[in-house]
């Protein structure tokens, strides 16, 4: 009985050596929550879909600079999920507020990927023959077409940018719809101030460098839209 009492109380060396390992990982592990909770803030972001619209840029998020090291690790590591959902938000911030430049920021300035799944001139095309390659700065100018159409156009969420679970999921979901006018000409359309009332649900694949890469989009078109692609197809 004292030989029991003494192994269980007296751990071998080969125990205490484990336990030591054990130790420095809990201490290792909260060092790093600490410091990345200090460099990544994330207030009001515990639950993103109750944001009725969208929120403004952040300081981290306000500039195109990339990354910092240490916030790519967390990305890659599957963390940082309120960094991507930061991205999309900043973009529809930017639709709202008619900042063209600040739209193409959010973009990858090599090229992205857009499949507009429900468009009418894409009836008959296969979802993998739906993506188009274009620049940054061509999805900026579709924007700014759309908003000389809609100069009061409004964006609001039913369920605001939220990033899926999972190392992997660089997706970010949005259920939006945008309410306005179609007060203004654009491309040759004159304007008959019907009222605006579109929605749709768009998925952002948004990379560890914080931009947006590929945007899947299924949604309704407004007047203008529809008037607009019917004057192309004629």
């Amino acid at each position: 009985e004292r030989r029991l009492h003494f192994d269980v109380n007296m751990p071998s060396s080969n125990t205490s050596s484990q336990n030591a390992t054990l130790l420095t990982l809990v201490l290792l592990t909260a060092f790093v929550s600490t410091s990345t909770a200090l460099i990544l803030p994330r207030s009001n972001t515990h639950s993103p879909h109750l944001h009725t619209t969208p929120r403004a840029p952040s300081s981290s998020t306000s500039s195109s600079s990339s990354p910092s090291l240490l916030q790519k690790l967390r990305l890659r590591l599957g963390h940082g999920k309120h960094l991507r959902e930061a991205v999309v938000h900043k973009y529809f911030h930017g639709v709202d507020t008619k900042n063209i430049p600040q739209i193409v920021e959010c973009f990858h300035p090599d090229e992205a990927i857009i499949r507009d799944v429900s468009s009418l001139a894409n009836k008959e095309v296969s979802y993998e023959e739906v993506g188009k390659v274009v620049s940054a700065e061509f999805l900026g100018e579709r924007c700014r077409e759309f908003l000389e159409a809609h100069p009061d156009a409004k964006v609001m969420f039913h369920y605001s940018p939220t990033c899926g679970r999972g190392r992997n999921n660089n997706w970010v979901y949005a259920h939006w719809y945008e309410e306005g006018t179609w007060s203004g000409n654009s491309q040759g359309i004159e304007a008959d101030m019907s009222p605006l009332h579109v929605q749709g649900q768009t998925r952002f694949w948004v990379d560890d460098d914080l931009k947006i890469r590929e945007i899947v989009i299924t949604r309704t078109f407004s007047r203008w839209e529809e008037s607009l692609i019917k004057a192309q197809l004629s």
